[in-house]
Order: structure tokens, then sequence, then C-alpha cells
């Protein structure tokens, strides 16, 4: 999925779990302690590069703006399209017939960082 303008949600491929969507940690954990920190899963191999870092400041971004220009349902909207594409190929024949895919597979929705209300309350 090519991305625009800073925007786009996208997968990760996991090794553990089969397809991820995951969020900045430092951006959306805000009420983590300095244990937290240290200990976080985020700080594992997988999340060191830049690339992945970068996916997930995408991720967080694009999860605020869908927030801010349509609310929950936009951005359920969205989450679901991307869903659909972590999907086998055999899926809808698969569910159809009843059977199991060809390949199991799973999304994963949060493989690191917090889902807070993504908004500051005003003092």
């Amino acid at each position: 999925m090519r991305q625009h303008h800073g925007f786009g949600l996208e997968l990760t491929k996991n090794s553990k779990t089969g397809w991820a969507f995951s969020l900045s940690r430092n951006d959306s954990c805000i009420n983590a302690t300095q244990i937290c920190k240290k200990l976080c899963y985020g700080n594992g191999i997988r999340y060191r590069s830049d690339a992945q870092r970068q996916k997930r400041k995408r991720n967080f971004r694009t999860v605020e703006f869908l927030l801010d220009s349509g609310g929950p349902e936009l951005l359920a909207e969205n989450l679901i399209a991307l869903i659909d594409q972590a999907r086998p190929a055999d899926w809808l024949a698969a569910k159809i017939c009843g059977e199991p895919t060809s390949l199991p597979w799973s999304v994963r929705v949060h493989d690191v960082g917090d889902y807070p209300e993504f908004r500051t309350i005003p003092c």
C-alpha cells in the first residue's frame, strides 16, 4: 500500500501471529511508567528498525486523522478494509462452503502500542 502525505494504515507480517496492526508505542503509551518503558515488548529486535518505527508512527497519525475527520465509524471502516487485505485468497470460497481456508490466518490488532482516547482533554 503506497502512502501519501504521511498517512496510511499498514499491517506487518508477524512471524508468531501472522498479520499484525500496531501503533507507535512512544506516541500512544501516554501513561507508561519508566519500568513499563524499560520492559516493553516493543523494545524487541523486530521493532528497532527505522522502517518499522516509521510504519507505526504513520499508523498512529492516520488513526488520529481518521478519528478527527469522521470519528470511530471512519476508523472502523478503514481498519476493516485493511483486515480484508490480509484474508487468504480462498477465504470467500471457504466461507461459502463452510470449510477452513487452505492456510490459517489471523490479524493481531495490537502487537505494540496502546489505544488511548487519542485526544487530550482540555483543562
